[in-house]
């Protein structure tokens, strides 16, 4: 019931951001839907630095630890400056995007108070407290949803009231599911010592699994420009589900897989990620044709009819293959992580980042052809990390 109340939580948090995007992206022009959304790229890549600093070490340093307090406030601490530090480097990199300096003040102001958000739930999270994670998942997606409504209707559709009304959802968000971190001195050891032996393996899987799965994002806009992503992103946002569930579960698979592993319960871990694989791909199934049918039936709903139908279908198939070798990977990565094994992760993902790297460079200088190119590269990438963290999860699953 936990569980399914965290995925319910999840799909309230990611509905709210699809509708906001989805009503943006017919009423602004490509460009400005194009800053809009590599800004929430970039988002995206704090949560996924802030789940390699903070929550998968945390996870780790919680499992034995008597008293969780000291260790939560020395993380906090090194969090607070990493959520104002990437804050202002993300302003800065869209403002020389020439994003609108309202709308950068605001990207800036969500990054801080999602970055902190996310924080606080993956400490929940790492101490099993889901359902509390779960709330302030489902309260964003109220608040954002309602402020969405009244913002659009009064203000009129713009990538600012966007923003707002997700800078005003994740507020409340945060309120929820904040705490006050133990007082007094934290240890700054407490933290380095998880960084040194968990946390650099992660943040490097983390850099490695970005350039895989988002290297496109940034070859495309900051090579080709904010109006050439438009299409990509735009298709991308109706596959938004599938990455909001494989990060859901993910998050709450996580802890039970590390300690079914510290049990030694082989069967017990073998059943999780077989579950996991099974649900990702049927979502991934499922929402794939609800986009293709979409494509074949009505094409002018996607960008305002601004893209042809021929120019949609090689983006679509692409993006969902990429999706599917995620999606297959996403329950033996999980594994691994909980068993600690971010050493070994970090290598893996590497390996693919070469072949995804290596491939955009020879689509960008392909000419025309370059946009299919570059995904045809992330899912080379995508694949080889599938395969390699299957051979290493077959290998965990022996040993375990």
């Amino acid at each position: 019931m936990t569980k399914r109340a965290g995925i319910a939580g999840a799909f309230a948090y990611s509905g709210a951001n699809f509708l906001l995007a989805l009503t943006l992206q017919s009423a602004v022009p490509p460009a400005a839907f194009g800053r809009y959304a590599f800004a929430l790229v970039c988002l995206q890549l704090g949560l996924s630095l802030s789940n390699a600093l903070f929550a998968s070490p945390l996870l780790q340093s919680l499992l034995k630890a008597a008293d969780p307090a000291p260790i939560v406030a020395s993380y906090w601490r090194v969090n607070v400056a990493f959520c104002f530090v990437g804050a202002a480097l993300l302003a800065l990199s869209m403002r020389a995007l020439g994003m609108a300096p309202q709308d950068v003040a605001l990207v800036a102001g969500q990054a801080v108070l999602l970055w902190m958000r996310w924080f606080f739930r993956a400490a929940a999270l790492a101490r099993h407290r889901f359902r509390k994670a779960a709330t302030a998942d489902a309260l964003y997606g109220v608040t954002t949803l309602t402020a969405g409504i009244l913002l659009f209707t009064y203000f009129g559709v713009t990538v600012a009231t966007a923003l707002a009304a997700m800078a005003l959802g994740t507020a409340v968000s945060l309120a929820a599911v904040a705490h006050l971190p133990a007082r007094g001195p934290a240890a700054p050891s407490l933290y380095r010592a998880a960084f040194m032996r968990h946390g650099r393996w992660a943040l490097a899987g983390v850099l490695t699994t970005e350039v895989c799965a988002n290297l496109h994002a940034y070859a495309i806009t900051l090579l080709l420009g904010p109006a050439a992503f438009a299409p990509v992103a735009i298709l991308t946002l109706f596959l938004r589900p599938i990455p909001i569930l494989m990060q859901t579960i993910t998050q709450y698979e996580r802890p039970i897989l590390a300690k079914a592993h510290a049990a030694g319960e082989l069967h017990n871990l073998r059943a999780h990620v077989e579950r996991v694989r099974t649900a990702l791909l049927g979502a991934v199934g499922v929402n794939g044709a609800v986009l293709i049918l979409l494509i074949a039936v009505a094409p002018g709903s996607i960008g305002g009819g601004r893209f042809e139908a021929g120019e949609l279908w090689p983006l679509a198939s692409l993006l969902l293959l990429a999706h599917a070798a995620r999606a297959a990977r996403t329950g033996s990565g999980a594994a691994l992580q909980g068993a600690g094994r971010y050493r070994a992760l970090s290598g893996i993902t590497l390996r693919a980042a070469l072949v995804t790297a290596c491939g955009t460079a020879l689509a960008l200088g392909s000419g025309g052809a370059a946009v299919p190119l570059i995904l045809l590269a992330v899912l080379c990438g995508e694949t080889v990390a599938a395969l390699l963290i299957a051979r290493a999860y077959r290998r965990l699953a022996v040993a375990a």
